[in-house]
């Protein structure tokens, strides 16, 4: 046999073995988002149904089951509060982990990587341990119940998702701008301000939608906290599913579904024409 056709089998097989390894990452693919995305569609659905017991298929459609959401005022008032929590969280998010983000790529110190695996810890603890932590806390203050015990714990949540986007996206640019800036007399934050932060501005916009839909979904940092009176929206879904098993949930879920889905389609306008490889950090 000549050496050419050796080659030519060779080049073959490694053809085939192509194809196969190919087809393969494109059923894992279309499981892994069969998985994610089938749920959300059954719930989509039995949002339609027309009786209050739950039976999938539905035996037929409406949407008097939104009709009976909107009439929900404690829902209402719920999803406000939970925004409200959403945004403070995720603004002090920003403010703290944008400096930490700075101080732990661009500076060299003992102890570095112990900083930032106490600001990355609350991402690896499970959230119920958080929830009973804080509530002790809280309620040695005598401050349980409020609404700032709630905007602190969510921080917490949010932060490390912030630091690790921010810091991943430090570390592509550039220091001699900032040094040049520095030595033309700027300060520490005209350059974080200036220089910085536009340079950034599309991973800020990424972490702040990732910290607010974070914030916005905890139950279990929340529930130990909320008093009735301040339940986030996703405590009192849960409150209501203890009362009523109705598809009146799965109407809510189906909203927040596009909710979710239009934040996350701001946030990728807001980062347009960026690497998200690089923006997550990956």
């Amino acid at each position: 046999m000549s050496v050419l056709a050796q080659d030519l089998r060779a080049a073959s097989r490694e053809e085939r073995a192509e194809a196969v390894r190919t087809l393969v990452l494109r059923a894992g693919l279309a499981l892994g988002v069969g998985f994610v995305l089938l749920p959300l569609a059954i719930v989509v659905v039995y949002s339609f149904s027309s009786v209050a017991y739950g039976v999938f298929p539905p035996p037929g459609l409406s949407l008097r089951w939104y009709g009976h959401l909107l009439a929900q005022e404690a829902f209402r008032g719920a999803f406000l509060r939970s925004v409200g929590i959403g945004v403070c969280a995720t603004a002090l998010a920003l403010a703290v982990g944008l400096p930490a983000a700075v101080v732990l790529v661009r500076a060299r110190f003992p102890g570095r990587d112990l900083l930032r695996a106490f600001l990355l810890s609350p991402i690896v603890m499970p959230k119920i341990v958080l929830g009973v932590g804080w509530f002790i806390f809280f309620a040695r203050l005598g401050l349980e119940g409020g609404v700032g015990p709630l905007v602190l714990a969510h921080t917490v949540v949010v932060l490390p998702f912030v630091v690790t986007i921010l810091a991943a996206n430090l570390v592509g640019l550039d220091p001699s701008v900032e040094e040049a800036a520095q030595d033309l007399g700027a300060g520490v934050a005209t350059v974080l301000w200036r220089i910085v932060l536009p340079q950034i501005r599309p991973g800020v916009a990424v972490s702040a939608v990732l910290a607010f839909i974070v914030s916005f979904d905890q139950v279990e940092s929340s529930i130990f906290l909320t008093r009735g009176a301040n339940n986030t929206l996703p405590v009192e879904m849960f409150l209501y599913m203890e009362k009523w098993q109705d598809p009146t949930i799965a109407a809510l879920s189906t909203v927040l579904i596009g909710f979710a889905a239009a934040l996350v389609a701001a946030g990728l306008v807001l980062a347009r024409g960026a690497d998200l490889r690089r923006l997550l950090g990956r």
